[in-house]
């Protein structure tokens, strides 16, 4: 039989010997909320919507949930600490996402994956409709270079969670 509890006990150096408590707030400091109310109603609306996709991967096979989580965990830190308090606490997401930070905030492989390819397909979308609509290759490049920037980040700077479930 796997032992599946290393998952919920490993914590990032950074956390050892707090209590969840001392955990919460420190993950709370790290996010400072906008002091522009628009900016910051903005980055309630685009975390609103990615609970929402985080929703639909409760229901979804294969569709990801803490992807999107950690999307509204930092879209709230950088609006609401309050949204974000409730995020973390949460009785249907808290946990993941507490445990997310609590590993050292890294994103398993196949959420990275699923992102890559979405900055991928996306930027090549929107690269063939600039294309499209005339661009004489400013626009292009402009998101060609944004789109590797992100798969870099996402590919090899963001953390792996390396926690694998054992088969039973």
């Amino acid at each position: 039989m796997g032992d599946q509890s290393n998952q919920a006990t490993t914590v990032s150096p950074n956390f050892e010997g707090l209590s969840d408590e001392q955990i919460l707030e420190t993950i709370l400091d790290m996010h400072k909320p906008s002091k522009n109310p628009v900016v910051r109603w903005l980055w309630t609306g685009l975390g609103s919507i990615f609970v929402f996709f985080a929703v639909i991967g409760t229901i979804v096979p294969g569709w990801p949930t803490t992807s999107w989580l950690v999307a509204a965990g930092f879209c709230f830190g950088r609006s609401s600490r309050r949204m974000f308090r409730w995020l973390l606490t949460n009785r249907v997401f808290g946990k993941t996402l507490l445990e997310y930070y609590k590993a050292g905030r890294a994103l398993p492989l196949h959420s990275k994956i699923i992102i890559i390819g979405i900055i991928a397909s996306v930027s090549a979308f929107s690269i063939y409709i600039v294309t499209k609509l005339g661009d004489p290759g400013f626009g292009q490049t402009t998101i060609a270079i944004v789109a590797i920037v992100g798969i870099w980040f996402v590919g090899w700077k963001v953390p792996t969670d390396q926690f694998q479930a054992q088969p039973n």
